[in-house]
């Protein structure tokens, strides 16, 4: 599977390379493997993701902009001793989803379409449930954290205001999901209720030589349906994001935070049933630097920490927020020009921190991401 995933991955990016030549396009691949190792007190000692991401992009006449993505992982989990799990692997095609961006009227206003076709893993044993609670780890962040769903529609409008100096953006979309059989083996209907979205942002350039870029969004899901019957709710969620480029001589210098918080809890489909997910934030803090090597060859140093707070896993899931784990991300990128529109990145990082365990407390884990992308801009 993943052999031939590679090879269509190439075949798709050379046929962009080819299409470049009439129309302006887009296009990313890479290969990406990460493996992480845990201390006791988890199912699973370690826990190994190759990745075959691939992402393109092209124009649909004057004011139209496509966006297609999705991907091939491989996820293998090592059992931890006296569990009585087994190893487990299990690989395949994620949901391929499709943005279409028209404008209505250029930088100003555009309708915005979106569709996720179920082409993913969306039915799991539950036996592979280990898998999927090892990818959900918010703390890690898989470079493929969702195997697959039943599909989902929306759409929306996406506005920008000029103030001075920056911009004003405001969007708003709806999503609705299909539903579809989680477990392998049973007969009950998930049906993910419809999600709202609202987006503010301003970006621009408050000074010279640096450009800021700040955002926030609310989002909030119609109940949920099992076999037709609402199994519970979502929490409003918001999400808070900021980031600044500053350049220094001939260099870049990034600094960015992100904040997610759900206010109440959550019930997420798994191969094992539903589960409730308690209230939580999620803060991430990074930073990167852009340096010249040469004239054309950059390498970007990168740093991010991440913690996660929830309240305790109790029948309620709305109590007061507890540490669930932290990590640090040190690495580096090295962006390598090929031909003319064509750059190879080298990527590479190391992870160390603790994750929650499964009676409470914090589990240490450990370990790294390396890849090799493609990128292609014509």
């Amino acid at each position: 599977m993943m052999t031939r995933a590679a090879l269509v991955s190439i075949g798709l990016l050379l046929m962009a390379a080819e299409l470049s030549a009439q129309f302006p396009v887009g296009a990313n691949g890479a290969v990406l493997f990460e493996k992480y190792g845990f201390d006791s007190g988890l199912a699973y000692s370690d826990v190994s993701e190759v990745t075959l991401p691939l992402t393109f992009s092209t124009y649909l006449g004057r004011r139209a902009y496509l966006t297609v993505s999705g991907g091939v992982p491989s996820i293998s989990l090592t059992a931890a001793d006296g569990v009585g799990d087994s190893d487990q692997t299990i690989s395949g095609l994620v949901d391929t989803e499709a943005r279409v961006m028209v404008d209505l009227i250029p930088d100003r206003l555009s309708l915005l379409f979106t569709a996720v076709a179920p082409t993913g893993m969306e039915a799991l044993d539950i036996d592979e449930g280990p898998i999927l609670s090892a990818l959900s780890s918010e703390v890690i962040g898989f470079s493929t954290m969702n195997l697959g769903s039943g599909g989902r529609a929306g759409g929306g409008m996406v506005g920008a205001i000029p103030v001075g100096e920056m911009a004003l953006g405001l969007a708003a979309t709806y999503t609705h999901s299909l539903a579809y059989t989680p477990v392998v083996g049973q007969t009950a209907e998930w049906k993910p209720g419809g999600e709202i979205r609202v987006r503010a942002g301003m970006e621009g350039n408050p000074g010279p030589d640096t450009y800021l870029r700040v955002a926030g969004i609310f989002a909030t899901r119609q109940k949920d349906q099992i076999d037709g019957s609402s199994s519970g709710g979502l929490g409003n969620q918001f999400h808070g994001y900021a980031a600044l480029n500053q350049r220094v001589r001939s260099s870049t210098l990034t600094l960015y935070f992100t904040d997610s918080y759900r206010s109440a809890p959550q019930i997420e489909p798994t191969p094992v049933g539903a589960v409730r997910v308690p209230k939580g934030n999620l803060l991430a803090l990074g930073a990167k630097v852009e340096i010249p090597v040469s004239r054309e060859i950059r390498l970007i140093p990168q740093t991010e920490y991440r913690r996660l707070s929830e309240a305790p896993r109790d029948e309620t899931g709305s109590g007061a927020l507890e540490s669930a784990g932290s990590t640090i991300r040190i690495g580096a990128d090295l962006k390598v020009p090929l031909t003319s529109g064509f750059a190879l990145v080298l990527e590479g990082n190391g992870l160390f921190g603790n994750v929650a365990g499964m009676d409470g407390g914090e589990i240490g884990v450990s370990g790294f991401r390396g890849g090799v992308h493609l990128e292609l801009r014509r």
